[in-house]
């Protein structure tokens, strides 16, 4: 009967594929965790643009500034206002800010 001289590299062997294994989890969910925190700060500027462009569509421009706040899922600051033969809005949550400038 003979005995095998590989058991001690079936051991190495399999510690190293474990290893790659857990590594390749590691790294996939750390790109996933990055995809989902982009994914709703773009989610986030897609909501701000939408509540300013449903306030331009409420709201007709005059000569004084209007300035007031707005609670959808987050709390927006939305100023309207005109100079110099242009009417502005804008919109603010947070550290974001968004302005839109319309030329007649």
């Amino acid at each position: 009967m003979k005995k095998s001289l590989n058991s001690g590299y079936i051991l190495a062997e399999s510690l190293m594929g474990f290893g790659v294994l857990a590594t390749c989890i590691l790294l996939f969910l750390v790109m996933q965790a990055a995809v989902l925190a982009q994914s709703a700060a773009l989610q986030e500027k897609a909501q701000m643009m939408r509540v300013l462009y449903e306030q331009v569509q409420n709201h007709s421009f005059d000569s004084s500034a209007i300035t007031y706040t707005t609670q959808r899922q987050a709390v927006y600051q939305v100023r309207f206002w005109q100079a110099a033969q242009h009417q502005q809005a804008r919109i603010q949550s947070g550290e974001q800010l968004w302005e839109i400038l319309y030329e007649e």
